[in-house]
């Protein structure tokens, strides 16, 4: 059952057309496509909650290139229950991504993001109980995990070890933030940065491959350019680079989804590219000139997060 090909045909079978178009759409839930723009997005608004997330996003990645590469089951030989023509056509390589897909089958990535980032929403986002965020998150997972058979990409199986691997990876992850701060002068955040810089390394030792060298990459980046936020924002301070920074640091970002494109090939362009993408990111808000509007946002931030700063992170400073 759980890596029956019959089993995927059957799903396959089931899906109505209307609904096939929504899983399309809907499974970029738990795609980096929609994951890296949004946590970016949510960290500039909400620095101090966030913070955390992009640790686990980068770990999340590194144990994707490491299982992706430690199996090499083959996808479901099932066409997809709908095809490009019914997407308006600037849509159709969207689709393609979605639908038609060459990795290893085992685990699905998508679950496992989707789990690792519906994970950390319901452990640190203090809005209503944690019950009902948990229930909202396992709808999200599994709607996720539906898309993938649905469309015929992943076996069940593949979605399952998806989630296990992520849910593997929380018990680190958490684990880690936790005992960091309590052994060193570190505070939980810079805990998940190295946790998933951690992972990442792992990934471009073992497997060498493109997407390992950019979560390493990335988790270089990351982790120094939030030990050293502060400074570089005291530093600049009431200075024209406030200004200035902040949009070259825009420009990097939005930059990188064009040199992306370029499949560039060269694994040091690579890892050094990451490192200054996913510092700008976390330099951003560090070093963007004050005001009512983040100060709002940092207000609404802590009191989602519901906790005290733990001693160690540089997150109550402006």
């Amino acid at each position: 059952m759980w890596f029956d090909p019959a089993v995927v045909e059957a799903v396959r079978d089931a899906v109505p057309t209307w609904l096939a178009v929504v899983m399309v759409i809907l499974s970029y839930l738990g795609s980096i496509y929609l994951i890296a723009p949004s946590m970016i997005a949510a960290y500039w608004a909400n620095r101090d909650l966030v913070a955390p997330w992009l640790g686990g996003i980068i770990g999340c990645y590194g144990l994707m290139s490491i299982t992706k590469s430690s199996h090499t089951a083959s996808r479901p030989i099932v066409g997809p229950p709908v095809d490009g023509s019914a997407f308006p056509g600037w849509f159709v390589p969207w689709y393609e991504h979605a639908a038609h897909i060459s990795s290893t089958s085992f685990p699905s990535g998508h679950a496992m993001a989707a789990t690792i980032m519906v994970g950390m929403v319901v452990v640190d986002l203090r809005v209503s109980t944690v019950w009902k965020r948990a229930v909202a998150g396992t709808a999200v997972v599994c709607w996720v995990g539906v898309t993938r058979v649905g469309l015929a990409v992943h076996f069940p199986g593949d979605v399952a070890g998806g989630i296990a691997y992520a849910l593997g990876f929380l018990a680190v992850y958490y684990q880690g933030r936790r005992y960091v701060p309590q052994q060193t002068s570190y505070g939980e955040t810079t805990a998940a940065f190295a946790v998933g810089f951690l992972f990442a390394l792992i990934a471009a030792i073992y497997v060498g491959s493109r997407n390992s060298h950019i979560a390493f990459g990335g988790g270089i980046g990351a982790l120094l350019a939030w030990q050293y936020a502060p400074a570089i924002a005291d530093r600049l301070r009431d200075t024209v680079w406030e200004t200035m920074v902040p949009l070259v640091g825009i420009a990097v970002v939005a930059g990188t989804w064009f040199v992306t494109d370029l499949g560039i090939g060269n694994r040091a362009f690579v890892v050094a590219w990451s490192a200054l993408f996913l510092a700008a990111v976390i330099l951003v808000p560090w070093i963007a000139p004050t005001g009512a509007c983040w100060t709002a946002t940092k207000r609404r931030s802590r009191q989602l997060i519901g906790w005290r700063i733990d001693r160690g992170d540089h997150d109550s400073r402006p």
